[in-house]
């Protein structure tokens, strides 16, 4: 393939060619140049394998990229493609990896003596650290891994040779959550002996085939898998765009299609009287409605009627928003959601729907709005929420929920997982003060986890906080963070944290 400059092409990676203009000479050249242990040159040298290999032995196009002509479509297919088998090939190297990363932490908490139930408890914390990735993200993934790596030997082989994508190797291996080491290893044959049984599956078809064989393969089990699955249902939140959120819901099979049928069916009814409205919107409103019920609405049903939860939902929102000129430019934030427009607010005190365009009947609205928002005002000047100070070691309930509305989800670095606990940033036995300022929101998970091995949280004070210079702060020489030269008195713009075996991540303190 000739070298030559067509759209497409990364421009900001031309510094990598020699003054020849042979880039793969110039790569191969500083590899040779590098200076590390066999271990690390053996690494680099299989990832540079992987590369050759999945742009000369694509599976997914007719040529290969050194086949195709410089320009043509066929060549940005061929990219594609051979970034799609490089993505397969270091994923199977992710795997390998995460397992032995867990593997090493394990014995070295060995090493230090650390009783046998709690070695390499912490490893996932680190592990998700040093992959920017929430910690519960990395739990599954550790587990896919160890699942893959342990009992299914040949696909970790056709991942690495292109011949799965990392999807559908994820699909694989979560499909088979709570199966036998026998049953993967009878699902890993199969997938070996026949190839085709991968081709052209999307993830629900192939979970569901997957899930298929586990029934066969494993039926005296059957009723174990069902009930543990049935513990775990749930119902989770996810913000959206413009004051919307979506929430999921993990149900019993049975119930979910019923309850669908039931929203569906009386959605239907509504439009067949008259509602303007779209199927799916009646559908959601018939559930929010369900749901927040008053038990005022049931005073005529010969049941008891049920009691409504108070509701108290917490809103950060300056004054100016709240009180001021209706300006549709100011947000407030939503405790549990986040960030949306400030009029949403309005709209929804005033007992208007949200998203709700002004007319002269908005001075007398006819809704009564059922959940009490509690207010908190930031700052005007500086945005920051006013600080409290408690000499006790438990955070007061005040000063705790503060913090969760300040923080909003776990200030762990890429966790987004619900708060649960008000967490001393500093130590309360090293003496750190129960504090705003020293105060952070964590879930449990990352709570308990926090001093399991000597993480150190270091504090950044200057402007620098939010520039890419905080990702190469390292430890110094004493094991201790290195520290900015400002004023110690100021509040920290963000925390680095450093784990025991050196992942480092950064987080901010929300403004």
């Amino acid at each position: 393939m000739r070298s030559a400059h067509h759209p497409g092409e990364d421009t900001s990676r031309q510094d990598l060619a020699a003054p020849s203009g042979d880039v793969l000479e110039d790569v191969l050249e500083r590899f040779r140049e590098i200076e590390a242990s066999p271990a690390a040159r053996a690494l680099v040298a299989q990832v540079l394998a992987a590369t050759l290999m999945a742009f000369t032995r694509t599976r997914s196009v007719r040529d290969p990229l050194p086949d195709t002509a410089p320009g043509s479509a066929e060549e940005a297919l061929a990219v594609l493609a051979g970034i799609d088998h490089l993505r397969s090939s270091l994923a199977a190297m992710d795997v390998t990896w995460q397992v032995a990363a867990e593997e090493r932490i394990r014995r070295d908490d060995a090493t230090r003596g650390v009783p046998s139930s709690e070695q390499g408890r912490g490893a996932g914390q680190e592990i998700a650290l040093a992959r920017r990735i929430s910690p519960a993200a990395s739990s599954f993934s550790q587990a896919k891994a160890r699942r893959l790596l342990q009992n299914m030997p040949g696909a970790v082989e056709r991942l690495w040779s292109g011949a799965m994508t990392d999807q559908q190797a994820s699909t694989i291996s979560g499909a088979l959550d709570g199966a036998g080491a026998d049953t993967c290893r009878r699902v890993d044959d199969h997938l070996r002996e026949h190839p085709e049984f991968l081709h052209g599956k999307g993830h629900k078809r192939l979970q569901s085939d997957i899930r298929d064989l586990v029934q066969r393969l494993e039926p005296e089990t059957s009723r174990e898998r069902a009930e543990r699955a049935a513990r775990s249902r749930h119902v989770r939140m996810t913000p959206l765009a413009d004051g919307m959120a979506r929430v999921t819901a993990v149900l019993r099979g049975i119930d979910a299609a019923a309850l669908m049928q039931s929203l569906h069916t009386r959605a239907e009814s509504l439009r067949a009287s008259g509602a303007k409205t779209s199927l799916p919107a009646l559908e959601a409103d018939l559930l929010v409605e369900d749901t927040l019920r008053s038990g005022d609405d049931e005073a005529a049903s010969p049941k008891p009627p049920r009691t409504r939860p108070g509701l108290d939902v917490g809103i950060v929102i300056t004054d100016n928003a709240l009180l001021g000129r209706e300006d549709d430019a100011e947000t407030a934030e939503l405790e549990g959601y986040g960030i949306l427009p400030a009029h949403i607010v309005r709209d929804t005190l005033l007992g208007r729907p949200p998203g709700h365009l002004r007319s002269a009947e908005d001075e007398n609205p006819d809704k009564v709005v059922s959940a009490f928002f509690r207010r908190l005002y930031r700052s005007p000047r500086t945005g920051d929420l006013i600080a409290m100070e408690s000499r006790a070691r438990a955070f007061p309930a005040g000063l705790a929920r503060m913090i969760r509305w300040r923080d909003t989800t776990c200030r762990t670095p890429w966790c987004n997982a619900k708060i649960r606990h008000s967490d001393h940033v500093v130590p309360h036995h090293r003496g750190g003060a129960t504090s705003y300022t020293n105060g952070q929101g964590l879930c449990a998970r990352c709570n308990l986890l926090k001093e399991h091995g000597l993480w150190i949280l270091s504090p950044l004070r200057n402007s620098e906080a939010s520039g890419d210079t905080i990702e190469t702060l390292t430890p110094t020489g004493t094991g201790r963070p290195a520290e900015t030269h400002t004023d110690p008195s100021a509040p920290p713009r963000a925390w680095l944290w450093f784990s025991p075996h050196g992942a480092v991540g950064t987080s901010p303190i929300p403004r």
